[in-house]
């Protein structure tokens, strides 16, 4: 147990530190990015950067799948080898899906989607392009990323993101200043550092001896095609509601106001990110819990959920206070302040509704409960179209803060229920049933 404790200790705290280094790079770097681009082409920036969520919605899952498959067979190598084969089949086609439904679809997102006057049209369709790559490479990479973290070996995992969440934006700093300053050198600098970030991982996999051939009969392919089949439906509607905003503000805001918004949604999300080493040192150890006993251990739920609201919560409130003042200090650009204020507010607010909830989804997962998952973010789906519904005649951006607001606090009041109805030992179907039997 010792050990055990002493494992997560280190994953943590070197997840954390990666966490925030990497966080305070990227707000420092936007100041630059804003200054070196201007409002226009930095939202030309924005709009490719929130086609990530295409490579979300394909991940199918699994970004979620693997580290749990790969934490149950630890101490199996010639399984962990099979089942690292078969993860990069379904991984190769995943990734090249996404990028040739990227290329097909850039003229239309270019021309037709996004909120761009007509002369920057051109580039904004090239800029797609090039980003396609970079998504591209970066999914692949994710592979790596849950392999390492099943393993519980996140301080190596954690050197090498940094490494490359470092040169990625000196390349981009570099070939803006000495090259061109355009959206076009930002992705293509981006593409190739990233490239040389999943080259490295693979090297890293294979020469831990992970990817050898191995003995006897393949994995079969369904288990996991199963799981990702229910667990995808939840991941997709959940997708679909945290990416709501952006779906509903890149169409309706020009897009120079589109990239302040993404300014501050990153901001917000930089401190939700501060509470994701704790997630990943704890997830498997709420696997190999949940398998060794049949349930997640209750101390490690209120630990998780404690060191939650110190990393997580009270910085985000903290920083709702001050939002005007940090934003004016932070970018010292007043149109970024005055369009930016209220919607990182509401956006800080939904952070820490979202973190406490995290650490109940973390618990759900491990068990491997897709279906309450689905059921889950089926009703955020409702309440986010609900809002929209309401909102729709309004075209500021503390729209997309109101939507994260409502939806986020319908997955806590949900997850929180759920949890309830399992610490009494009764499943909700059989709560409700007996409910129904009661009153008979």
């Amino acid at each position: 147990m010792r050990r055990l404790n002493s494992v997560v200790a280190k994953n943590t705290l070197s997840s954390f530190v990666s966490m925030v280094w990497l966080n305070i790079l990227s707000v420092l770097s936007i100041t630059i990015y804003v200054k070196l681009l201007g409002a226009g082409s930095w939202g030309i920036v924005a709009a490719c950067s929130s086609l990530q969520l295409l490579f979300n919605l394909i991940d199918l899952g699994f970004g979620q799948i693997v580290p749990r498959w790969i934490a149950r067979e630890a101490n199996d190598l010639e399984l962990l080898r099979k089942y690292i084969s078969v993860f990069h089949k379904i991984y190769a086609g995943l990734a090249l899906s996404g990028f040739f439904a990227l290329q097909a679809g850039a003229y239309a997102l270019a021309y037709y989607w996004f909120n761009v006057p007509a002369e920057q049209s051109a580039q904004l369709e090239l800029c797609i392009r090039l980003i396609a790559f970079q998504l591209l490479f970066q999914f692949a990479n994710s592979l790596y990323v849950g392999i390492w973290q099943g393993l519980q070996l996140q301080v190596q995992a954690n050197l090498r993101a940094s490494l490359f969440g470092t040169l990625k934006h000196a390349a981009a700093m570099a070939a803006l200043l000495w090259l061109a300053p355009s959206p076009v050198t930002y992705a293509a600098a981006f593409g190739i550092v990233a490239l040389a970030e999943l080259v490295t991982s693979a090297v890293a996999t294979q020469r831990k001896g992970l990817m050898a051939r191995s003995s006897g009969s393949a994995v079969a392919v369904r288990p996991f095609i199963s799981e990702a089949a229910v667990l995808s439906i939840g991941i997709m509607v959940g997708l679909a509601v945290s990416q709501m905003d952006r779906i509903v503000l890149s169409r309706s805001v020009p897009v120079d106001s589109f990239g302040v918004y993404v300014v501050v949604a990153n901001l917000a999300l930089a401190f939700l990110s501060l509470q994701a080493p704790l997630t990943r040192a704890y997830f498997p150890v709420l696997v190999q819990d949940i398998k060794q006993n049949g349930h997640a251990n209750p101390a490690t739920i209120r630990r998780l959920i404690l060191g939650s609201t110190v990393v997580c919560v009270l910085p985000a409130l903290a920083m709702c206070i001050g939002a005007d003042w940090v934003l004016r200090l932070w970018l010292q650009n007043e149109h970024f302040v005055q369009l930016g204020t209220a919607p990182l507010r509401l956006l800080l607010i939904a952070m820490c509704l979202n973190a406490i909830y995290s650490c109940l989804y973390q618990v759900i997962l491990a068990q491997g409960f897709a279906h309450i998952i689905v059921k889950i973010n089926l009703a955020c789906l409702v309440i986010g179209i609900v809002t929209v519904a309401i909102l729709h005649d309004i075209t500021s951006l503390w729209v997309g803060g109101a939507i994260w607001v409502t939806t986020t606090f319908t997955q806590l009041v949900l997850g929180l229920s759920w949890y309830w109805m399992v610490t009494q030992g009764k499943s909700v179907k059989d709560r409700l049933l007996g409910t129904k039997n009661g009153k008979a």
